[in-house]
């Protein structure tokens, strides 16, 4: 497991729901006809609405575009009516354990 992929299995064990909002919003632009979607616009959208319904200042650091695509991966695996709705690129690890730099 590289960096990216284990901080990303953080996050996402520290905001449970984080994964399920993220599907709702799918859902949401799939009935309004979207058949593929970015998942960095989801991040936006996801940071728009929480900055409008919280008064924390950290609300953008929450959701760090470093892990859209990885977010969107699980959603695909987790959800299949969600295949192909992402466009994923080969994605290539920066830093496994061990690595030397």
């Amino acid at each position: 497991m590289d960096k990216l992929q284990a901080q990303w299995e953080v996050v996402k064990e520290a905001n449970p729901s984080f994964l399920d909002e993220c599907y709702r919003l799918c859902l949401y632009a799939r009935s309004k006809g979207f058949k593929r979607w970015s998942a960095d616009a989801m991040f936006h959208v996801l940071r728009w609405e929480s900055a409008s319904t919280t008064s924390s200042d950290n609300v953008n650091a929450k959701i760090n575009n470093n892990y859209s695509s990885l977010a969107a991966r699980d959603l695909m695996n987790e959800y299949p009516e969600l295949e192909g709705f992402f466009s994923l690129r080969l994605r290539r690890p920066r830093y496994t354990e061990g690595q030397l730099h």
